[in-house]
């Protein structure tokens, strides 16, 4: 225990080596200080298990139940976990911090304590309250129990949206994962074969290959189904002339690299072959285009307007940040976009998956995407793949 006595501090060796080194650790929570300090501060509460697993390492998929890091000024993030996954921040992270709670307690009890044991009864007390693991019911709870102290502010990511060299490492790990499954998601691919078949084929080359689970599956789609939106596979057996779509997402230390590519059963047709023409010029358009100070917005009305000129108009956005994920995204379109009103400037070390499609009701889709990050000069493509539709 620690001078806390609710405070656990992991002791010997780690189970497993860290993602990262202590100095980028370090130097993250020297980031998150300074936000706290610039905000006056004295505490700050993360509820996101991205942010979590940003801050310390903590990493478990039992992330459903409620989970909190805890930074202050005068020591490492204490994690606030349930009790029997505790042990993955005891054995696992770099700051080794941990108090748990039982399953009969109720945690933002726990927390409470918690923040009057670390920062006092009088500290400004900053919160997450923007997520999608801690329920309006219990935030209610936190803002009862410390009143006006407590701050609404989402800290941690802005922090994340620019990738660190070791993290732009890992990045590039998982591209190779996702190429890889990619060639044997279309080697898979012909008449007579079930979707469920191409989507164990890519599972088990993702895992072989050292890949983790994403926040999303693959999707693995044939037929018609493909101009479904984020639908996988549902045992269809593939016929010729079908189409294909293929997005999958290779993930290292918690850092996803997608790809989405398409192709036909035998030869495209006229009409998917304009499609392709369209979506990958857009595609290029769009990687052309990337270089710091960029506006997002702008960005996105470059893709637009390829794609205008050559007869189509699109209504979604050309790309989303991607790093960290569990589920329920492998993305980072919540914290930024390639899209309409976005303001935002494109910044070196940005990563995004830059996503042009048109999707046909009932009958087809053509996304031709890459994972590319924003360079010193302009940009980098991360997950390089053939762009033209594949024939199986």
């Amino acid at each position: 225990m620690s001078r806390n006595e609710k405070i656990e501090v992991g002791r010997g060796a780690l189970i497993q080596p860290l993602p990262f080194s202590e100095a980028e650790y370090h130097r993250r929570l020297a980031a998150v200080r300074a936000a706290m300090e610039r905000q006056g501060l004295d505490a700050f509460i993360s509820f996101s298990p991205e942010n979590i697993n940003w801050l310390t390492g903590h990493d478990t998929p039992a992330y459903h139940y409620l989970q909190a890091s805890v930074v202050t000024h005068d020591r490492p993030p204490v994690n606030l976990i349930r009790g029997i996954d505790a042990s993955n921040t005891l054995a696992r992270t770099w700051s080794r911090l941990a108090v748990r709670y039982a399953d009969h307690q109720e945690p933002m009890d726990v927390l409470a304590d918690l923040l009057h044991d670390l920062a006092g009864p009088a500290a400004r007390i900053g919160a997450e309250s923007d997520g999608f693991f801690v329920s309006p019911r219990r935030f209610d709870l936190l803002r009862r129990a410390l009143g006006p102290r407590l701050i609404e502010t989402q800290i941690v990511e802005p922090l994340r949206l620019v990738k660190s060299d070791e993290e732009l490492a890992h990045i590039r790990a998982a591209a190779k994962m996702t190429v890889k499954a990619m060639n044997k998601a279309i080697a898979s691919a012909a008449v007579g074969v079930n979707e469920n078949h191409i989507a164990a084929e890519v599972w088990r080359t993702l895992v072989e290959d050292g890949s983790e689970f994403p926040g999303l599956p693959p999707f693995i789609v044939s037929g018609p189904r493909t101009s479904l939106g984020h639908a996988t596979w549902a045992g269809r057996t593939l016929e010729k002339g079908d189409p294909l779509a293929f997005e999958i997402p290779g993930t290292l230390h918690r850092y996803v690299a997608p790809l989405f590519r398409c192709g036909t059963v035998g030869a495209p047709s006229a009409a998917a072959r304009k499609l392709e023409i369209a979506v990958r010029s857009s595609l290029e358009v769009l990687i052309d285009g990337i270089r710091p100070g960029v506006v997002a917005e702008e960005l996105h009305q470059l893709s637009v307007a390829n794609f205008r000129r050559h007869g189509y108009e699109v209504g979604h956005r050309s790309g989303y940040s991607v790093g960290v994920n569990y589920a329920p995204d492998w993305g980072e379109g919540n914290l930024f976009s390639i899209v309409d009103g976005e303001r935002r400037n494109l910044v070196p070390g940005m990563v995004f998956h830059l996503v042009p499609g048109i999707y046909v009701p009932g009958e087809h889709v053509v996304v031709i995407s890459e994972t590319v990050a924003v360079t010193d000069t302009g940009c980098e493509v991360i997950t390089s793949f053939p762009r033209d539709l594949f024939v199986v």
